[in-house]
């Protein structure tokens, strides 16, 4: 029996947009159409993503790239981060017990730089108030009272020997380090021409008494070392008070401003004792005074006090929402850098550099997955932070022995991020058979679909996402016949009459190289000429 094949029309060969489908004469009649075309199982899965704050509810976004899933991604997130609390925000201070490692601080969102700020001030008033607090008359004069008890005590002894030697007709000579006897004779001492002619028994009489007079003053200055002590421990008490008087007065605002902060209260406490001691060692000691001018004895206040910010929001600005474009071990985790000084490497809580998971902490945090699986050992760093939920700055490469450099180590802050993944099918299903970790750690598939399907609905939002274009790029109107081309472009890019591309980035390339030739020929509005124009060149170009 012979089956009877009917030819297929000319008609039945190409996907017409009908008539009924685009009810405008050209793009400005609409309103635009901003975000994604289609996409409801993508949407409707990065929305539970988003709103699921158990662990583990990390996202992947997997699709072909042009799709619109990074903008959507990154639009959304922004929009729902409007809506949430500010995350704290975090800094990094000395820690005066150990100068190998750092203390972190946190604070509420806009309040980091205010306590900067309020430090800031406080080295001010230590500039004002130091050296000056020890050129003031009253400490001036209880010094001068302590080095008097004490010269008291030394001239006694000195004038009781003195005053023998002068009853041996022997002459006594102080200078600042040293005490010398010489004979003496009517009164005086004699000259060295004078006791060179002097005779045996004299000279031997002299030396005896000489012999008795030290004796006699090492008798007397037995106590001196105690007295030395006694002063030196007067005149350290002196300073301490004066110190802890001047200090005092200055440090209490912070003490009163950070009552409620436990964790600040006790930095300022270390801060004060550990100023007591630069004080008294740096303005006490007449020469580290003179070699310490004011611009650097403000650096030293301010590479010992100040907080090393890394992290800052504002109060009603949401939570973060942060795309790292290069993720390396220091774009992400940050490090620690080194500075020389004198030929020596040389680092400290200042040194200190944040990454994108300080900005995002609290917040988002979006990465490209085929930049980020370039780096093995950055992949399984990312993992043991979202376990662990703990951002710590190492070395990153030290367990593997390619580094030996003492350093730093800043005190571990809690992680509280979401992590958006945006990748292929072939990365994600790579990661999935690999990777045991990652199906617990990546619980949201947002899937975008490479085709869609082709109806009047999507058709006209096609339209108004095609305004939204000219729109941010400036291209002139486009006419119906103009944008029925470019639905018939998408579907043959889909390969089927029923469905339109996914991948919008195509036609947009094409809509702005029909703009081009528009501009060359001087007509005020795109048509399918135009269009049928630009895919002739494209063709002929490839």
């Amino acid at each position: 029996m012979t089956k009877i094949v009917s030819p297929l029309p000319l008609s039945s060969l190409n996907a017409k947009v009908p008539d009924d489908h685009l009810s405008f004469s050209s793009l400005k009649e609409l309103d635009a159409l901003s975000g994604i075309l289609g996409q409801e199982r993508a949407i409707e899965a990065i929305q539970f993503g988003v709103a699921m704050r158990r662990p583990g509810y990390n996202v992947f976004a997997m699709g072909e790239s042009g799709t619109g899933r990074s903008s959507y991604v990154s639009n959304y997130l922004k929009s729902e981060a409007k809506r949430q609390v500010a995350p704290n925000e975090w800094t990094y201070v000395n820690n005066f017990s150990d100068n190998r490692s750092a203390k972190a601080l946190s604070f509420a969102p806009g309040c980091a730089k205010v306590f900067e700020q309020e430090l800031r001030l406080f080295i001010d008033g230590l500039m004002a108030t130091f050296p000056a607090a020890f050129e003031h008359p009253n400490y001036q004069q209880q010094k001068s009272a302590i080095d008097r008890d004490f010269n008291e005590l030394y001239e006694a002894a000195i004038t009781k020997v003195e005053k023998a030697a002068l009853k041996m007709s022997v002459a006594m000579f102080r200078d600042a380090n040293s005490v010398s006897f010489a004979p003496m004779r009517d009164g005086k001492a004699l000259e060295d021409n004078e006791f060179a002619s002097l005779s045996d028994d004299e000279r031997d009489d002299f030396q005896d008494n000489v012999s008795v007079l030290e004796q006699s003053l090492n008798d007397e200055l037995l106590g001196l070392p105690q007295w030395k002590r006694a002063t030196y421990e007067s005149v350290r008490k002196l300073n301490l008070a004066t110190v802890e008087e001047a200090v005092e007065t200055l440090i209490r605002p912070l003490f009163e401003s950070y009552q409620d902060n436990e964790e600040v209260t006790i930095y300022l406490k270390a801060m004060r004792e550990d100023l007591d001691k630069i004080l008294i060692d740096q303005m006490v000691d007449d020469k580290a005074s003179e070699n310490r001018d004011d611009v650097s004895r403000r650096q030293m206040y301010e590479e010992l006090y100040l907080p090393n910010i890394v992290a800052t929001h504002t109060l009603d600005g949401g939570t973060p929402v942060i795309y790292e474009a290069h993720p390396t071990y220091r774009n992400l985790f940050g490090q620690v850098e080194y500075s020389s000084d004198q030929g020596m490497l040389v680092t400290g809580y200042r040194l200190i550099r944040s990454g994108s998971l300080h900005a995002a902490n609290g917040g988002y945090l979006i990465l490209d997955a085929d930049k980020l699986m370039a780096d093995h050992y950055l992949w399984e760093a990312l993992k043991r932070a979202l376990k662990s939920k703990t951002l710590k700055i190492e070395q990153p490469y030290a367990d593997m022995g390619l580094m030996n450099t003492t350093t730093l180590v800043p005190e571990d802050i809690p992680l509280h991020v979401k992590v958006i993944l945006i990748g292929s099918r072939e990365i994600y299903y790579l990661l999935q058979d690999l990777d045991p970790d990652f199906q617990d750690m990546f619980r949201v598939l947002v899937d975008f679909d490479d085709t869609l399907k082709r109806n009047a609905d999507t058709e006209h939002a096609f339209a108004r996402l095609l305004k939204d274009r000219i729109a941010k790029e400036n291209y002139a109107d486009v006419s119906r016949d103009g944008v029925a081309s470019l639905i018939e472009y998408s579907s043959r890019l889909a390969e089927h009459q029923k469905e339109m591309v996914a991948k919008i980035g195509d036609v947009f390339e094409l809509l702005g190289e029909a703009d081009f030739v528009r501009e060359m020929a001087k007509d005020e509005i795109t048509t399918k000429d135009h269009i049928k124009r630009a895919l002739k060149a494209k063709m002929y170009r490839t």
